[in-house]
């Protein structure tokens, strides 16, 4: 009888011992992705920033730029059909 008390105790210990590694893991994969999500955030911030300052100062280049592409796509778009 003893031992099975022993058994549940060390089952218990090992439960509680689990659920805090895996509470400790997924706080941590959560940490990393928010900063990983606000690093991807600034970047496109700044991508698009660049982007409508470029088509402000040069719009004749970044509409052939525009044409230039949608052109590429179509082409591309034919090839799989």
């Amino acid at each position: 009888m003893e031992t099975a008390t022993k058994f549940g105790e060390d089952l218990q210990h090992v439960a509680k011992n689990v659920q805090e590694q895996l509470a400790d893991t997924a706080s941590r994969a959560h940490e990393r992705i928010k900063s990983g999500f606000g690093d991807t955030h600034e970047l496109l911030t700044s991508f698009n920033g660049q982007v409508g300052d470029f088509v402000r100062e040069q719009p004749i280049l970044a509409l052939a730029g525009a044409f230039f592409v949608g052109y590429v796509i179509a082409r591309t778009a034919r090839t799989f059909q």
